[in-house]
């Protein structure tokens, strides 16, 4: 991803959620789900890219997709706008910011208001430790031991 180029052969996440929930797929159709990570403010073509590092671990694959629907960057910063150029990751990760997000704090997960608390990748450890944002506001929320009247 140096000079805003696409690898030739980029790191892809790939899910087949089916496998778990069978009731996602119809028929002899399972989806799959995967992802790229590209340059910042990329904008060209990926699915091609993307099929290409699939097929050499997945050989045939190509021939089996039913359809498909991409998603650039910019396609995630519509939706959301804390994705700045499409940063699904809320931004750099370097230096203070590995231990300053969102904000310099004892404790990042805790907010003023009771009971609310931040578990997204914008706080330690960050993006790409799937789940360890949740499992440490979890913990906040049992040191402060938060009982909140949700009005069920």
């Amino acid at each position: 991803m140096c000079a805003g180029r696409m690898p030739e052969r980029p790191f892809v996440l790939v899910a087949q959620q089916s496998l778990a929930d069978p009731t996602r797929a119809v028929g002899d159709v399972h989806p799959v789900w995967a992802y790229a990570h590209v340059p910042s403010g990329w904008d060209g073509p990926g699915e091609q890219v993307v099929l290409d590092q699939l097929e050499r671990f997945a050989p045939g694959l190509r021939e089996r997709v039913v359809a498909s629907a991409v998603r650039t960057p910019a396609d995630f910063e519509a939706e959301n706008p804390n994705y700045v150029g499409g940063d699904i990751a809320g931004g750099a990760h370097s230096g203070f910011q590995m231990f300053a997000r969102p904000a310099p704090a004892i404790d990042p997960y805790s907010t003023p208001a009771k009971g609310i608390y931040l578990c997204s990748a914008s706080t330690p450890p960050g993006a790409g430790v799937h789940g360890m944002c949740g499992f440490h506001a979890a913990e906040a929320a049992l040191r402060r031991n938060d009982r909140v009247d949700l009005g069920s």
